[in-house]
C-alpha cells in the first residue's frame, strides 16, 4: 500500500532537481500546475523564462525562503546562493 504525506507547499520554497540533466540544480518555486512546478534560479531560469519540472522529480524544503512576492531574478539568485551555502 502507497502512503502519500501532503505537505504545506507554497510559492518560495526551495526545491532541489532529482532527475534529468539539471539534477541537483536548486530553484525557488514559483507556482505550481496541477502536478508540474513552475521554477526559477534567477540565472539561466529566469522569472521571464521559468522551468517546468514534474513534481515527483524534486526534492521540496517547505520553509519558504522568498515570502515577498512579485520579486527580482537578483532576489532568488541571492537567495539560492546562501540556502547552498547552508546545505
Amino acid at each position: 500500500m502507497r502512503m502519500v504525506i501532503k505537505m504545506n507547499v507554497q510559492p518560495g520554497c526551495p526545491v532541489r532537481s532529482l532527475a534529468g540533466h539539471d539534477k541537483d540544480q536548486y530553484y525557488i518555486l514559483l507556482s505550481m500546475e496541477g502536478e508540474r512546478f513552475i521554477l526559477a534560479d534567477g540565472r539561466r531560469r529566469t522569472l521571464a523564462k521559468p522551468k517546468k519540472k514534474n513534481r515527483k522529480h524534486v526534492q521540496i524544503d517547505v520553509h519558504p525562503l522568498i515570502t515577498d512576492f512579485p520579486t527580482t531574478d537578483e532576489k532568488i539568485y541571492s537567495q539560492l546562493k546562501n540556502y547552498r551555502k547552508c546545505h
